[in-house]
């Protein structure tokens, strides 16, 4: 007998990855705070939760949802998120800025990284090169305000051949969300 279709997921990868964080800030946390958090129904929550049970990455009881062993080793390299005023440099009301450490080889022109950020509904994201002690759009093409570049260097400490990604969205969840997928095309490359 042919599988029923139900609705589609209302849900993207990213928000799995966002789980995973909460769960592992919050020690242990409920369904419901996570569909808050979210931003997602609790039956997308209950979806993304049995998925990450069955892939051993969490376990469940009524005190909430835990990371297991290989929960915790698979969010082993936990990367900074900060909200951060990047003036006229993005295209959203929130910016969610990260570094991506020694990935300014595999930037070619942030594009792609934009895209990303747009597939997870974020308005985009913005990608700067560390080189020669200062922030700079790939291509080089346009200047960034001097204020706007203390600010990121101060909040993420780039180092020479890190990538700053700026994740830009209607709201902090939205950003930060742009930012993670865009980040991770330049991890996944590694």
């Amino acid at each position: 007998m042919p599988k029923a279709k139900g609705p589609l997921p209302r849900f993207s990868e990213i928000h799995i990855q966002l789980t995973l964080d909460l769960i592992s800030k919050h020690r242990r946390i409920g369904r419901q705070q996570l569909a808050n958090k979210l931003g997602i129904g609790e039956g997308s929550v209950r979806t993304i939760l049995d998925h990450l049970k069955e892939r051993g990455l969490i376990t469940s009881s009524r005190g909430g949802h835990a990371l297991t062993e290989k929960g915790k080793s698979f969010l082993r390299e936990p990367r900074e998120f900060v909200s951060v005023d990047a003036g006229d440099l993005t295209v959203g009301k929130a910016n969610v800025a990260t570094v991506v450490r020694g990935a300014a080889d595999r930037v070619k022109r942030g594009i792609e990284q934009r895209d990303e950020a747009i597939k997870v509904g974020a308005n985009g994201a913005t990608v700067l090169v560390f080189k020669g002690g200062r922030l700079r759009l790939p291509g080089g093409f346009a200047k960034i305000k001097k204020e706007v570049s203390e600010t990121l260097i101060k909040a993420l400490a780039p180092q020479e051949g890190d990538v700053v990604i700026i994740g830009a969205g209607k709201d902090l969840l939205t950003a930060e969300a742009g930012a993670r997928a865009a980040a991770r095309t330049l991890s996944r490359q590694a």
